[in-house]
């Protein structure tokens, strides 16, 4: 039995715009003398007809190639090669499509910059089922998804909140919502003052609000505005 870590070396591909950060990169990881780059492209262009032959384990992946959304660029090489892991290259710490990529496939992100022994670790850490990602993406990356889970949560209660009303309500509330008053939504609707005051005090009451106000914001955000 062999000791000599032959069939473990890693075999990584790197699509990197910047020249001498992506020889810096691939010297680096074919220094550790246990990784190999198999394929190195400025562009996702050229690197598509080579990637499938090359046939690596790891894919480390420029979030902003030009005219390459990450995320497709995602989708585009776990396609070709099922099974690759592909950790992203950013070089800030915010604005760029993060979820997109993560739900795309991608295991992890490594911010540009970082420590030598970062980019080796990024690459270990794929290799043994882990998601690599620099402390400043992770914060970033968990507040985004905050963000994404409360925005579902309101749109959910929103409609849920619109289920709630009968067709009566729904006409009375929407007439409120575009600014008429209750006299405006009576003539409209052929209903009395009284009955429009009664409707909205349902829909108060169901929906917990106190004033035509908060049931217009409500009302809006179930309507998707």
């Amino acid at each position: 039995m062999s000791d000599s870590g032959t069939d473990r070396i890693v075999t990584v591909a790197l699509i990197e715009d910047d020249l001498p950060y992506r020889a810096y990169i691939a010297a680096l990881l074919e220094s550790t003398g246990r990784m190999k780059v198999v394929l190195e492209a400025g562009s996702a262009e050229a690197a598509w007809p080579r990637l499938a032959e090359a046939a690596p384990q790891v894919l480390l992946l420029d979030i902003g190639l030009p005219g390459s959304p990450g995320f497709a660029c995602v989708e585009r090489a776990l396609t070709t090669v099922p099974g690759l892991l592909v950790v992203m290259l950013t070089g800030r710490d915010g604005d760029e499509p993060l979820l997109a990529s993560i739900r795309a496939g991608a295991c992890g992100y490594l911010l540009k910059g970082g420590a030598s022994a970062e980019v080796i670790a990024a690459v270990d850490d794929a290799v043994a089922g882990g998601a690599p990602m620099s402390p400043t993406i992770a914060r970033k990356l968990l507040e985004l998804m905050r963000r994404a889970t409360e925005m579902r949560l309101d749109a959910r209660d929103a409609t849920e909140n619109l289920a709630e009303l009968t067709p009566r309500e729904r006409e009375v509330l929407e007439l409120v919502a575009n600014g008429a008053s209750d006299k405006e939504a009576a003539a409209q609707l052929g209903l009395s003052r009284s009955t429009v005051k009664n409707v909205l005090g349902s829909i108060y009451g169901k929906w917990r609000v106190r004033s035509r106000t908060e049931a217009t914001v409500k009302f809006l955000k179930a309507q998707g505005g």
